[in-house]
């Protein structure tokens, strides 16, 4: 035994009597208790039949079912497929998008710089021998008094009445 109690694990083991071992004691019996063979009774045509009408619905019941899983695995794989070719085409599209916006772009810079002011006032002076207007020759019409017409019989209108004589 160990002199230290710390590490004393004999301690808490059951206490065996003296003389005898841990082991426990088989009985010296040489005799065989009687042994009966017992056979199972006979089953009967009907009980047979019944057995595997039985047997053949666990089947198919087994069959249905494994074949409604199936249906259900096809149809999300089939789904799944649809979904990715869907959008494969999205991206597809999307990516032709990107390259029409690009080209509009290009295209309206290409006829902004063809169609600037300085090229129209260039081609306007050069080509057409036209030139800018100049303070002198713009005339200002005031438009606030009222008309007056003159017609051919002579007689002075208003302008206002000669638009609704015209419409009427």
């Amino acid at each position: 035994m160990a002199q230290n109690t710390r590490y004393n694990i004999e301690l808490f083991e059951p206490a065996a009597p003296r003389g005898t071992s841990a082991a426990p004691k088989i009985k010296q019996n040489n005799q065989r208790p009687d042994l009966k063979v017992l056979e199972k009774p006979r089953k009967t045509q009907a009980q047979i039949k019944a057995q595997n009408a039985a047997s053949n619905r666990k089947i198919f019941k087994i069959i249905a079912v494994a074949s409604i899983c199936l249906c259900f695995l096809a149809a999300v794989i089939y789904s799944t497929l649809q979904l990715d070719e869907i959008n494969r085409d999205i991206a597809s599209i999307d990516k032709q998008m990107r390259v029409a916006k690009s080209e509009t772009v290009r295209l309206n810079m290409e006829i902004n710089s063809i169609i600037s002011m300085d090229k129209v006032e260039d081609y306007a002076a050069n080509t057409l021998g036209m030139s800018k207007v100049q303070n002198y020759q713009v005339v200002y019409v005031d438009l606030s008094s009222s008309d007056r017409v003159l017609m051919a019989s002579g007689k002075e209108t208003e302008q206002t009445n000669v638009i609704n004589q015209e419409n009427d």
